[in-house]
């Protein structure tokens, strides 16, 4: 499953420090500058300039706005154990304002103004830039939340988190995650961006390889919080089932109309994932009440020692993080960054944006420290894995709980014939 999950610089050049995480190979506090070449643009003898690229105003910041505070979290961390070969990471924020056009202004000006070497993004709108990063041959980690870019040539310098995929299908069953809930006929809503498009066709030839029924399928504008016609309409039509493939704040729009239309036994799923945010009014936490919530971590409840490890490194590091289950910006945002260190620690001692690009191809085993449900490789690009897997949890109304009880993953296997 996908969520449909700037122009002004926020510059942050910090040069800070971190801990030595599951498997990296990097040189710690002192090591030695010595053969430390500018090896490439935004590479000194001393430092690595990275920008950092997400939607801090518009539409989609109510899921993405807090996602530099994880990423720069992950780099002060590295930091803080002697950089990468000797060097420290640097970083600058840019704000994609929410709007594809916006996307690729903030990209050209943290190339062509700020002079990164590479880009760590979160974005709804990422699309937009994808082309002229591609152009230029800027090494990118992100999600592929936001289109099918990630996987299309000749865009091979484009690295999600998640691993490889194909463009276009093939779609996958849900692993029985709509029968177990009791759902059975199941309205997907769309978030008008090309990832949540392309994904509600594969999550409807899931539903219909499950047995289940596709129903009032709905396409609405990113970031829109009016449900009203929409709850009518799939009143009307006898759902029992809704996920809104949103941000955060038209999930919980979504919620109340059905709620506020009778319907509060509708099962209802977030793909915006389970945050802390549901906790700000009285209100959010009774729309959320009982929706389930997907994640691609080995642990959705952050209860297993990888997870543990991270939390404790979140608070340390991110002045904004106070406890609880991260946000889908900061539990996407850690790994994003932690991609980056991987690419920039198997793209040599003095790093050129190509030797990142080819070398982080060849890796067919990273982990994430642990938070990956299983070993990404991102040498076969454009391909699919044969199974893709979910965890969820439920809100009780006062705190998230794994669903199932035993916190296993839901894992489907490839549909023939699909294509999304």
């Amino acid at each position: 499953m996908l969520l449909v999950r700037v122009r002004i610089a926020v510059g942050l050049m910090t040069l800070m420090a971190s801990i030595l995480v599951g498997g990296i190979s990097v040189n710690h506090a002192g090591a030695s500058t010595s053969g430390l070449l500018a090896s490439a643009p935004g590479v000194t003898k001393t430092t690595i300039k990275i920008g950092i690229l997400t939607d801090l105003t518009g539409s989609d910041a109510s899921s993405f706005s807090d996602s530099p505070g994880a990423i720069e979290a992950r780099f002060k961390q590295i930091n803080a154990e002697g950089g990468i070969d000797g060097r420290k990471i640097t970083w600058v924020v840019d704000d994609t304002t929410s709007t594809a056009v916006g996307a690729e202004t903030a990209a050209k000006d943290l190339v062509q103004n700020q002079g990164v070497f590479a880009i760590a993004e979160l974005s709804g709108q990422f699309f937009g830039a994808a082309p002229y990063l591609a152009q230029a041959g800027i090494p990118v980690t992100g999600s592929s939340l936001d289109g099918p870019e990630w996987y299309q040539q000749p865009n091979t310098n484009l690295f999600s988190f998640t691993g490889n995929g194909t463009a276009s299908g093939p779609a996958y069953g849900d692993g029985g995650f709509w029968k177990a809930i009791g759902a059975s006929k199941i309205s997907y809503v769309e978030s008008n961006v090309p990832a949540a498009i392309s994904e509600g066709n594969s999550v409807y030839d899931s539903i219909e390889s499950d047995g289940l029924h596709p129903c009032d399928k709905t396409i609405v504008p990113l970031g829109t919080v009016n449900f009203t016609a929409f709850a009518l309409s799939f009143k009307a039509d006898g759902c029992n089932a809704a996920e809104c493939a949103c941000v955060l704040s038209s999930s919980l729009a979504m919620a109340t109309a059905l709620h506020q239309a009778g319907l509060n036994s509708v099962k209802i799923v977030f793909a915006a994932g389970p945050t802390q945010q549901i906790f700000q009014t009285p209100a959010d936490e009774a729309a959320a009440k009982g929706a389930f919530f997907p994640g691609i971590e080995s642990s959705p409840t952050y209860s297993n020692a990888a997870s543990l490890a991270y939390l404790a490194s979140l608070k340390k590091y991110d002045p904004s993080y106070t406890g609880g289950l991260p946000d889908l910006a900061e539990g996407d945002g850690w790994p994003i960054a932690n991609l980056m260190v991987e690419g920039l620690t198997v793209a040599g001692k003095n790093p050129t944006r190509a030797s990142f690009i080819k070398n982080l191809r060849h890796v067919t085993n990273w982990t994430d420290s642990g938070l990956a449900p299983g070993p990404i490789n991102f040498v076969h690009f454009g391909q699919n894995p044969p199974t893709q897997c979910f965890s969820y949890v439920q809100f009780n109304g006062t705190k998230y709980v794994p669903f199932p009880k035993d916190g296993r993953s839901f894992c489907g296997t490839i549909i023939p014939g699909s294509t999304t």
